[in-house]
């Protein structure tokens, strides 16, 4: 599956997940994951139709760029004769980035994975821990996020907020 395009827009090579799509030049990531890797990126302040925020910060990734001597152009490769990608220092929000030649996606690591069970955990500090009497009960994104990405276990008390 991938996302109609015309006959005129410009197609560049992404990473995802270890495996190369000819996407959109400036597709969102979050959209592009979901077409073309089947990759469903966890959000909550994204929509399609609205200019992504990154506030929620859900849809954190691992992002990188495939090096290229700034001489000549070419891709610099490793001992290995892979292309080198040079990793951003910290992870980044899938929902505010936008497809761009040699970018590479990581969207399953052990970071991203602590990363959004750490988002999770400080979302429920806020949040009423009422889901029996929620009108929401059973169809509710956070919780369904929560049960998906959410810690097994928190540092936080929870006992003033529970009304049981």
């Amino acid at each position: 599956m991938a996302i109609p395009v015309k006959d005129d827009t410009k197609l560049v090579t992404i990473k995802i997940d270890d495996k190369d799509y000819q996407v959109p030049a400036g597709a969102n990531l979050v959209d592009l994951a979901k077409w073309y890797a089947g990759n469903d990126i966890p959000v909550f302040c994204y929509h399609p139709k609205l200019e992504p925020v990154g506030m929620c910060r859900m849809c954190i990734v691992e992002l990188g760029s495939i090096m290229r001597d700034r001489e000549t152009g070419e891709v610099v490769l490793d001992d290995k004769g892979e292309p080198t990608v040079r990793w951003f220092p910290k992870l980044q929000t899938a929902c505010t980035q936008q497809a761009s030649e040699g970018m590479v996606v990581r969207t399953n690591t052990q970071a991203v994975d602590e990363a959004r069970e750490n988002v999770l955990e400080f979302l429920l500090t806020s949040h009423p821990l009422d889901c029996p009497i929620c009108d929401k009960g059973g169809e509710c994104p956070l919780q369904n996020l929560t049960m998906e990405h959410g810690p097994q276990e928190t540092r936080m008390i929870y006992s003033d907020k529970m009304h049981l």
